[in-house]
């Protein structure tokens, strides 16, 4: 590993806030592009030197924002050159295969000389009011989100350059987003100390992360810290990140508190649980401001080597909750304030640590996708090359895995198709309260020999209603068979009442209550009617409800303020 900081003017010597290396770029050549203060997005070509160190050569000068650009970041096919800066516009570049260039108003005729390479604004993308922070691109390339300084986010959809959907539960400025690779989130973080995880599909809330348990007080109360740094942190940018197979959210501008000190550090989510972080990486000296993953797969080192994240546990690992397993090894770099440290998913201590490199503040960072090249920008004016050897960071898989994309059709299809009639297993303690979001996918969806019907009304507003789940009345069930009765003068039909109750659920044959609806002038003989006489019978279904759970009675109160993929409100 050599680090060099290249003695560039990379924007006449103003902040540079942004860099990001192209993907998928035919041949082998490293292109990178800047954005900084002077209002320019700069292209340039990164090889590695007989020394190994990082040479730098220009190569294009785009002009078209007018102030200062904060954000630049390529598709993941390397076509398109996304950004974004104070005024509050998203630009999306494009190479011109035309050997004349472009006339820009914007640029200096000895500029435009020294190009040697033409780039074209393709579209021009309008929906923010303030400035732009941050850009992240669906994996697919088709779609992309943007934050800025108006407490928003925005989906776009890039072909048809149209707004998708504005997300503003925020309350300050959103100065980081991240698009999961899966395609079933868009993670956000702001300066109001709250990490928002929306759905792709309902956009909505899927999950808020602002604060942690801390213990008990003196009087026995739970108390509790803020998770995240508010507006005084020095840094315009908190930088998230997924991990390429999507596995895990990294978070920087973290905070812990331990009794009356607060230590900096950035969190680690599991996609099994979003709502908690499975760990936390300290930076003991100074915020962290991004997290970014290097693009390559490798492989698992060996067991004696390995560290702390893994299922075996290990310093920093919350008690009873368990860290995702992987079959390979990712890599990713955490940029504070001053340093860059380099972790892996097989421990939670830094294998490598870049301090002492720059004045200012950094802004951020980038791997190229090779593996081969970390960049890191800094408000001094400079940037710096964190370059590898092969194999130096390990051994690459010979094949990436494939991951498995949720697409929307496969929801719909879900909720819509609920299986009838299959016994689920005896599986008490994984049966779902009435009021309660449930997985369509779980064994115990459906009681058996449950007629699907309607829900009632009361169960209109709960965001996550699924099919096969039940809603009783706030009433006593007993008394609701017996309300219809009067309406019905006929005593020859008769009433099913079926009870389900959670632990009926893995009994083959549910418990029946025969109640016949009577006239005043009815002879008592008629209530012994056996209720197989009857062709025509109405079924009435009651799943009763847990007494003793607070959170489930009454459940037309039950109403979660977010709706969550797969899991009930806690």
């Amino acid at each position: 590993m050599k680090v060099i900081t290249c003695e560039i003017a990379w924007h006449n010597k103003e902040p540079v806030y942004s860099l990001d290396f192209q993907y998928g770029a035919a041949g082998r050549i490293h292109r990178l592009a800047s954005a900084g203060v002077d209002t320019a997005v700069r292209i340039w070509k990164v090889e590695k030197g007989p020394d190994g160190k990082a040479i730098v050569e220009f190569l294009s000068n785009l002009a078209r924002h007018t102030k200062a650009v904060n954000v630049v970041r390529f598709s993941p096919n390397g076509e398109i050159l996304a950004s974004g800066g104070d005024d509050a516009v998203i630009l999306l570049w494009k190479v011109n295969d035309n050997k004349e260039p472009e006339q820009v108003a914007f640029q200096d005729e000895d500029e435009a000389q020294l190009n040697k390479e033409n780039w074209t604004v393709v579209k021009t993308l309008r929906g923010h009011l303030e400035d732009v922070y941050d850009i992240c691109w669906a994996t697919d390339g088709n779609l992309m989100a943007s934050a800025s300084v108006d407490n928003t986010a925005i989906m776009w959809d890039v072909s048809k350059g149209q707004k998708i959907f504005i997300f503003n539960e925020h309350k300050s400025y959103v100065q980081g987003v991240t698009w999961d690779p899966l395609g079933q989130y868009v993670a956000t973080l702001s300066c109001d100390r709250i990490l928002r995880v929306y759905s792709t599909q309902k956009k909505r809330v899927a999950f808020n992360v602002s604060k942690m348990l801390s213990g008990v007080g003196a009087e026995g109360e739970a108390r509790s810290y803020r998770m995240f740094h508010d507006d005084s942190m020095k840094s315009f940018f908190r930088r998230l990140s997924f991990t390429p197979d999507g596995s895990l959210l990294l978070t920087p501008a973290g905070c812990v508190e331990s009794g009356e000190n607060v230590m900096n550090t950035t969190y680690v989510f599991s996609r099994k649980n979003l709502k908690r972080p499975i760990a936390h990486l300290p930076c003991p000296a100074k915020a962290t401001l991004a997290v970014r993953c290097c693009p390559v797969y490798f492989e698992l080192r060996p067991v004696a080597e390995a560290g702390v994240l893994s299922d075996q546990g290990g310093e920093g690992r919350e008690p009873g909750v368990e860290l995702v397993s992987l079959p390979y090894r990712l890599v990713f770099a955490v940029a504070s304030e001053d340093s860059v440290l380099l972790y892996d998913t097989q421990q939670l201590f830094p294998f490598g640590y870049v301090s002492n490199i720059h004045y200012h503040t950094l802004s951020d960072i980038s791997w190229s996708s090779d593996g081969a090249f970390l960049a890191i920008s800094s408000t001094d004016g400079y940037c710096s090359f964190v370059t590898f050897e092969k194999d130096e960071l390990g051994i690459p898989l010979k094949e990436k895995p494939v991951l498995s994309v949720r697409t929307p059709d496969t929801a719909k299809k879900t909720k819509s198709q609920t299986p009838s009639g299959s016994s689920p297993g005896p599986r008490p303690g994984e049966g779902t309260p009435t009021g309660r979001v449930q997985d369509p996918s779980s064994p115990s969806a459906t009681p058996p020999q449950v007629k699907q019907s309607p829900a009632p009304p009361a169960a209109k507003d709960t965001p996550a209603a699924t099919p096969g789940s039940r809603v009783s009345p706030a009433g006593p069930p007993k008394e609701k068979p017996l309300q219809p009765s009067g309406q019905n003068a006929k005593a020859q039909p008769s009433r099913r009442v079926t009870l389900n109750t959670l632990q009926a659920w893995s009994k083959p044959t549910p418990r029946r209550i025969n109640l016949i609806p009577l006239k005043t002038d009815s002879p008592p003989s008629s209530i012994s009617t056996p209720i197989t006489s009857s062709p025509s019978t109405e079924e009435i279904q009651l799943v009763s409800e847990m007494p003793a759970d607070p959170q489930v009675s009454p459940p037309e109160l039950k109403r979660p303020r977010f709706g969550e993929h797969g899991e009930g409100p806690q």
